[in-house]
């Protein structure tokens, strides 16, 4: 029996035809050596599993009887896959030639390393950022409140996005995305499986700061592509994607900042959320009127959609994020 140099891992929830495509990608980018493909799908209702087992026959797929997480659902594939490397892949991406072999002779060729992760692209061609550095409290504080309107604390969010990294030299970083890294099997033993606390959001900034607290680096490969449609499985849960990406913030954050800090930090964050949500309604309603004045429709679209998501937060998921996150 031949060793299995790599295992991809893809965790699917009711994107059917986009895990076909992304299958179907492997297919025709094979890397060069021994490789594994475990698919995980956390309880689809639009049909995934017959088509995909079909289809793909030397897949492996594990059909979950319910949702049981991002995170969770890694750690079953993991616990059965045979690959020194493991290749942790969303459903809506798209690998491109080559893109395997470089990631996993980036770390080959960077035996410090433990995580290696690729230039990600939209359905465009356009560049999607994807590196990052470990989030603080302030940068935090811009990306999600008021605080961002009012420009406070903007330097830290600039540093927390890297908006002046170069996408087209490999370099050290502090983190990747999720969509598509390949993780050591060795290293994973050594610090633990994905925390199962994270339903989804925040599994992959909290892997890249054990990965670097157990002082491996990680690397960013410009070599390899993939394309990222991003958000497919998200868009289906857009109701729920805001209180499920907070409750997931405040675990991180109990997690590596302590209970005390985050409690403190909790006090000024939720009311700037509040504040923040009450602004859009306001400004997006008098932003909506004129927009209809001056026939601007796409503007109409866009604001619209923004008051209604900031007015469904507040009034249906404002107690649970305030007492419950």
């Amino acid at each position: 029996m031949k060793n299995i140099n790599l295992s991809i891992i893809i965790v699917s929830w009711n994107v059917r035809k986009e895990l076909a495509d992304c299958l179907r990608s492997v297919e025709n980018n094979k890397p060069d050596c021994e490789f594994e493909i475990i698919v995980v799908d956390n309880a689809s209702s639009d049909g995934t599993v017959e088509p995909i087992q079909k289809e793909f026959p030397h897949t492996t797929v594990i059909a979950n009887h319910d949702n049981r997480g991002f995170s969770a659902a890694n750690n079953q594939a993991i616990k059965i896959a045979k690959g020194e490397y493991l290749l942790l892949l969303n459903p809506d991406t798209i690998v491109h030639k080559n893109s395997l072999d470089n990631l996993i002779k980036a770390l080959d060729e960077n035996p410090d390393a433990g995580i290696s992760g690729p230039k990600l692209i939209d359905e465009n061609g356009i560049l999607c950022p994807s590196i990052g550095y470990i989030p603080t409290f302030r940068s935090i504080l811009y990306s999600k409140t008021f605080f961002r309107t009012l420009g406070i604390f903007r330097s830290h969010y600039k540093k927390l996005t890297a908006q002046n990294f170069n996408y087209d030299k490999q370099n050290k970083v502090e983190q990747l995305s999720g969509a598509a890294l390949i993780v050591r099997h060795s290293v994973m033993n050594k610090i633990g499986n994905m925390d199962e606390s994270f339903f989804l959001y925040y599994e992959d900034v909290d892997l890249c700061l054990r990965v670097r607290n157990a002082g491996f680096k990680i690397t960013y490969v410009p070599t390899a592509t993939i394309t990222h449609i991003g958000g497919m499985s998200s868009i289906q849960i857009s109701a729920k994607k805001r209180i499920m990406l907070y409750r997931s913030l405040f675990i991180y954050l109990r997690k590596h900042k302590g209970n005390f800090k985050t409690v403190l930090f909790g006090l000024i964050f939720k009311p700037g959320v509040i504040i923040k949500d009450m602004w859009n309604i306001f400004a997006g309603l008098a932003t909506y009127i004129f927009s209809v004045l001056v026939f601007d429709r796409t503007r109409q679209k866009k604001t619209l959609a923004k008051v209604t998501n900031s007015a469904i937060f507040l009034v249906k998921y404002s107690w649970e994020f305030i007492f419950r996150c």
